[in-house]
């Protein structure tokens, strides 16, 4: 919802500003604190896990949470900069989570988020149909927000917060060209990359959108491969 109204006063004000960012960061911190309210109230423990450790953040599990949710929605939301790039790279990464979450059988209910993942991924690789090079359909906020936020939402539910850095360490690179291409012009003025987020250096320096889109997805899919071994074996 959050995305879809940005994008309509976008359209309806003829220019790229929706929301300002920090209404959307505050929205979105409202929403991750109801997704917190509803997860502990459900039974769930705030305990993060990674190779059999198990942690109890206690309250402070609030703030990951937060951080998780809000961070993966904004770091596909900047990934969807190239045609197929965003829906190519969630598609891998919620196949990935559908086999992590049918495989891990010692988390309650893993079966169901599975197959909700298989059902994201075949949406995904529908839309691409019409969202590859050149693209006829465009994602926009509505689809790159909720996308992200689902994915944040599936590695917490089914306890596997840590292996989401792994599966979606694409999406984590390009929010960090952002992030350090901001603090360089600011704080050094001057430039790491030739344009951010890192897609669009790969286009300064004469790379076809579709070699782009290639090589990220490749990528995207040995993190993800590499993933599955960490969340379903270790």
């Amino acid at each position: 919802m959050l995305g879809y109204i940005d994008d309509y006063l976008i359209v309806k004000k003829h220019n790229n500003k929706g929301f300002p960012i920090i209404v959307k960061l505050f929205i979105q911190l409202v929403i991750a604190l109801i997704f917190f309210y509803i997860f502990l109230s459900s039974g769930n423990e705030p305990v993060v896990s990674a190779l059999g450790v198990e942690i109890n953040l206690g309250w402070l599990y609030g703030a990951f949470l937060l951080f998780v949710l809000v961070g993966s929605s904004n770091a596909v939301n900047i990934t969807d900069g190239l045609d197929g790039l965003a829906a190519g790279l969630s598609a891998i990464a919620f196949f990935a989570f559908g086999i992590i979450s049918g495989g891990s059988t010692w988390t309650p209910g893993n079966e169901d988020i599975a197959i909700f993942c298989f059902v994201l991924v075949g949406a995904l690789v529908a839309f691409l149909v019409y969202n590859s090079h050149p693209a006829k359909v465009f994602m926009g906020d509505t689809g790159s927000l909720a996308l992200g936020a689902a994915l944040g939402s599936v590695a917490i539910i089914s306890n596997h917060e840590f292996t989401l850095i792994v599966v979606a360490g694409v999406f984590i690179i390009e929010t960090l060209s952002v992030i350090i291409q901001l603090i360089a012009i600011k704080k050094f003025n001057t430039k790491v990359f030739l344009m951010a987020p890192l897609h669009h250096h790969f286009e300064k320096l004469g790379w076809q959108e579709t070699d782009i889109v290639r090589m990220f997805w490749s990528v995207g899919l040995m993190l993800s491969m590499a993933a599955i071994g960490f969340g379903v074996w270790l």
